[in-house]
């Protein structure tokens, strides 16, 4: 699949999420449209991104400061998160054990850089300013198949349009077509059987999302640590993640309800639900007063079933190659969903210059490449992020008889503590040397 540089290469990436656009931001940042042309499908018939908070640490933040970013992004940032430019000793997250009346320290999480929070509309709002205006975006186009051959894919719309390029880029999310038709090539078996290989799986989370004006909580207790920090009080199989976006005016409220038996199951009806009505809030009874005045002041609530996708032995097959929740949906324990699509981009980018630059491209090996890094760190991240939340739960070894509301020896709380801090060293390395790794491989 090598190929001379006498034509652009065409690339098309389906779905205009934080994944799809960080690729396109980044192939505009290297300045290609010489050497690759680039067309964006999207199903939704506006850029509109759904949910509300995001956070980034050090390892994505660095990246996206590649991309030209810093700028944008630091103008939409709160102006006590600034000293994570420089690295200084901050914040990651304050763990709280809170199904108690009066709440318990567990944790306070710092590191240099710590956490970086944003509405997630303002990051895809910095991101369309820095994508080329050579770069096509095509809007109300559902993906419903592709075929590899004759050196090219081959692309077919729920509207019936047609298409074809050189390289596919699945960024078309958790409910990814993509990754049905992949696993049905790898699998040797039906697209339709393929597509129930790649359905994605519930991880047994409900998460409830709300944007609290910080100026409610504000009023009702000036000295709230959700005004000013990521918080998680966490309990027994319940949890309540709070912390401050668009430089402070809203809180971003994410109460989860765990059902563990339902973990790897499906989900039965919607998996969201706007203006949900079904009563969450008395999960909490007993909680201490810090969760109860969040409780209290979200409206508009949806909820979420947060599903997963099982992990997956290769992220490419031939032209096609997924990224973000196509490749490796994961749940939020760890913050690093959208870190991991802008760390895919971030990678595949790279590769793709230093090939067309070069004057010749093998795609082949830049899938394989792209593959041999991100494959094992996606799914590494996947899991941790899966074993930090049985950690939230209490449902790790040691901790199993636990019930709701029981008070935990200030021993177990520091052993629970380390290991929920712990779980975070990686975000604040760099991830340069994964990309290194990844170049020498071409």
């Amino acid at each position: 699949m090598a190929a001379s540089m006498s034509e652009k290469l065409h690339i098309v990436i389906v779905g205009a999420g934080i994944g799809g656009l960080a690729l396109a931001v980044a192939l505009t940042h290297f300045k290609l449209d010489d050497f690759v042309e680039v067309d964006i499908y999207e199903s939704a018939s506006e850029l509109k991104q759904v949910g509300a908070g995001i956070t980034m640490f050090p390892r994505s933040w660095e990246i996206l400061r590649s991309f030209g970013l810093e700028e944008g992004l630091v103008a939409r940032m709160q102006e006590d998160q600034k000293g994570a430019l420089r690295k200084e000793l901050r914040r990651v997250f304050m763990y709280r054990k809170s199904d108690q009346k009066e709440g318990a320290l567990i944790a306070d999480v710092l590191m240099k850089g710590g956490v970086i929070t944003f509405h997630r509309a303002d990051v895809q709002d910095v991101l369309l300013q820095h994508v080329s205006p050579n770069i096509r975006f095509h809007l109300s186009h559902r993906l419903v198949r592709y075929s590899q051959g004759n050196d090219k894919v081959h692309l077919e719309f729920k509207n019936g349009v047609t298409a074809t390029c050189d390289v596919l880029v699945a960024a078309d999310g958790i409910n990814s077509v993509c990754r049905g038709i992949l696993l049905a090539g790898q699998k040797s078996v039906s697209e339709i059987e393929g597509s129930q290989l790649g359905r994605p799986v519930w991880s047994g989370i409900y998460v409830y999302r709300s944007l609290i004006d910080s100026d409610v909580i504000r009023k009702q207790n000036p000295n709230h640590p959700s005004l000013s920090m990521p918080m998680m009080y966490i309990g027994k199989n319940k949890h309540v993640v709070t912390y401050p976006i668009s430089q402070g005016k809203f809180i971003n409220a994410a109460p989860m309800v765990v059902h563990p038996n339902k973990e790897g199951t499906y989900v039965d009806g919607p998996p969201i639900i706007q203006n949900t009505t079904d009563g969450f809030m008395s999960e909490y009874q007993g909680w201490e007063d810090l969760v109860q005045i969040i409780l209290k002041n979200m409206t508009n609530t949806s909820r979420w079933a947060v599903q997963t996708v099982n992990p997956l032995d290769t992220y490419v097959s031939g032209r096609v190659i997924l990224i973000g929740d196509a490749a490796h949906a994961m749940t939020p324990y760890l913050g690093s969903g959208a870190g991991q699509a802008i760390e895919d981009a971030y990678v595949l980018s790279n590769l793709i210059a230093k090939s067309v630059l070069g004057g010749r491209v093998d795609i082949s090996k830049i899938a394989s490449a792209h593959n041999s890094v991100r494959k094992p760190f996606g799914n590494f991240v996947a899991e941790a992020s899966r074993i930090q939340g049985k950690r939230c739960g209490f449902s790790i070894p040691g901790f199993e008889d636990i019930l709701p509301g029981d008070i935990v020896s200030s021993e177990k709380l520091e052993e629970l503590g380390k290991a929920l801090a712990g779980a975070f060293d990686w975000t604040h390395e760099s991830a340069a040397d994964d990309l290194e790794r990844a170049l020498s491989m071409l």
